[in-house]
């Protein structure tokens, strides 16, 4: 019987913006920038879905310490849906809707 693997199949693009996140902070915080979007998606479900537990409970926990930060502050804005056609060359398929947020951090004055 085959074993289970214990890493998940990786967007390597994804991958490549998630892990670039805390440089991108750590330059807001020495700039002058009031307000900066450090990711467009769905931050949570795209780790969880893209990384190992282990590797997410790592980055969920370097993100916490910039989110302790009495000078900064983290919110959201839902951007408008994208609706997916209903065609594709394998036949018909449900339309699909997609949804993403813009996270945004805010320099506090």
């Amino acid at each position: 019987m085959a074993q289970a693997r214990k890493t998940k199949e990786l967007d390597h693009y994804l991958k490549a913006v998630i892990n670039k996140i805390p440089n991108q902070i750590d330059r807001f915080i020495d700039g002058e920038q009031p307000q900066m979007t450090y990711y467009t998606g769905n931050w949570a479900t795209d780790i969880l879905n893209n990384y190992t537990e282990k590797q997410a409970e790592k980055i969920f926990k370097k993100m916490s310490k910039y989110m302790n930060n009495k000078d900064l502050m983290f919110v959201q804005r839902k951007n408008k849906n994208i609706e997916i056609g209903t065609w594709s060359e394998y036949g018909e398929n449900p339309p699909e809707t997609i949804s993403s947020y813009d996270y945004i951090i805010i320099r506090r004055r």
